[in-house]
């Protein structure tokens, strides 16, 4: 019993020795990369792994290095989303909802978290890997659900049930970073994980019932054919590319939503024209009504968290557009607007001059897809892309003399 004891005393200063020991930098790496295995699984965890990560970075005097951050010029493209918010809230006509709005800017802090960090190519790598990993068992349990072993929560959201418009963002992220892996890796055991990876996150896209994933995919899929076949013709990778479509269309819930779609369409389309509202295309009605109020305020915009008053007044309220174009053209005007285009031109520009690396890539395809993604949704609003979105951004940070260590990013 007293041997017992001592072990327990003796292992408990072991492991107090070892937090003592672990780097701040190290710790703060293991929650970012806990918060990327979280952001498939909902809201609050990845949540609070980030919030565990900033408070290391605020107690280890991390937060120091902000003026140095703050100076380098891709950073500037982040200042009007940090600062337009709270002078909306000056002239917002809904001071509840745009509070409420302003104070998401307290997100971006986590770009401060991985600009601050020492990230590599082989960081990066174990990242990912974990990433994939919160991403598989998603699509295991959409596997499960769609085979009727297991009751979803909701019919529309198999996996962990988080909306389809948020998890399409992750799976074909996961999908354009597993191809890229499997181009640069040499071993075929690695090829064959990589490409079951793409076919497992593809068939979570396949059942959920997203159009925009589904949009967003065909658009991406010449990447990902380029990738696969980066060895082979033009028209071996276009051959490709238009087979992933095909798997993708292959499953019924894809074409029983694309059918509905174009029905939808057909039926509805003088009163799209008209600009009447139809629920099951209310995307049409909502850009249009954001359009015409965009048109009345063009210079500072209706303020943040806006749209609801003058929507009520025209019969149908409308919290925000679906479109993160339209949300900071119609909240600040073309000044918001620019901003939008500015912050994804500079990370669209700088990631794609680093795309050979790993780190390059992963930011060039978050661009892609979280640019596209905001066409349809206001990710800027939404708490998991928009972690998301500012923890890329913040790895450009390492993207200094990039062009002078072009190599392959995995030799594995």
């Amino acid at each position: 019993m007293v041997k017992q004891e001592e072990a327990k005393d003796l292992g408990m200063q072991n492991l107090k020795q070892r937090l003592l020991n672990l780097k701040s930098d190290d710790l703060m790496f293991s929650f970012v990369v806990l918060t990327f295995f979280l952001l498939p699984m909902g809201t609050a965890p990845p949540l609070i792994s980030i919030g565990i990560a900033g408070l290391v970075w605020l107690i280890s005097g991390k937060a120091v290095h902000i003026k140095s951050i703050i100076r380098q010029s891709w950073f500037y493209p982040v200042i009007p989303f940090l600062i337009l918010p709270w002078i909306g809230l000056l002239y917002s006509q809904n001071l509840d909802l745009g509070m409420d709005y302003a104070l998401k800017t307290k997100y971006w802090v986590a770009l401060f978290i991985t600009a601050g960090l020492s990230l590599d190519e082989e960081r990066l790598y174990l990242l990912l890997k974990w990433f994939w990993a919160g991403l598989l068992m998603g699509a295991f349990l959409a596997f499960l659900q769609f085979v009727g072993l297991m009751v979803p929560v909701n019919e529309l959201n198999l996996g962990f049930c988080i909306v389809h418009t948020l998890v399409n963002m992750y799976l074909i992220s996961g999908i354009m970073m597993s191809s890229f892996y499997f181009k640069k890796t040499k071993r075929l055991k690695n090829k064959l994980v990589l490409l079951l990876l793409i076919f497992a996150f593809l068939f979570h896209l396949a059942v959920l019932r997203g159009k925009s994933g589904y949009l967003i995919f065909i658009v991406i899929s010449p990447f990902v054919a380029g990738n696969l076949m980066h060895r082979f013709s033009l028209k071996i990778k276009i051959m490709v590319s238009i087979f992933l479509v095909c798997c993708l269309m292959l499953s019924p819930v894809v074409r029983n939503v694309g059918k509905n779609a174009f029905v939808n369409l057909i039926e509805q389309k003088e009163n799209i024209l008209k600009g009447v509202y139809f629920y099951e295309i209310e995307r049409s009605f909502i850009f249009q009504e954001t359009i015409k109020i965009f048109i009345m305020h063009p210079f500072i915009g209706i303020g943040t968290g806006s749209l609801t008053e003058p929507t009520r007044a025209r019969g149908r309220e409308i919290i925000h557009p679906h479109n993160n174009f339209l949300y900071m053209g119609v909240s600040f005007g073309i000044f918001g607007l620019a901003a939008c285009f500015w912050f994804f031109w500079k990370m669209f520009k700088l990631s794609w001059r680093a795309r050979e690396t790993g780190l390059g890539y992963f930011v060039f395809s978050s661009c892609l897809v979280l640019f596209l993604g905001g066409m349809f949704d206001t990710q800027l609003l939404n708490t998991g892309p928009l972690l998301f979105l500012t923890m890329a951004y913040g790895m450009m940070n390492h993207f200094e003399g990039v062009e002078a260590r072009l190599k392959p990013t995995m030799q594995a």
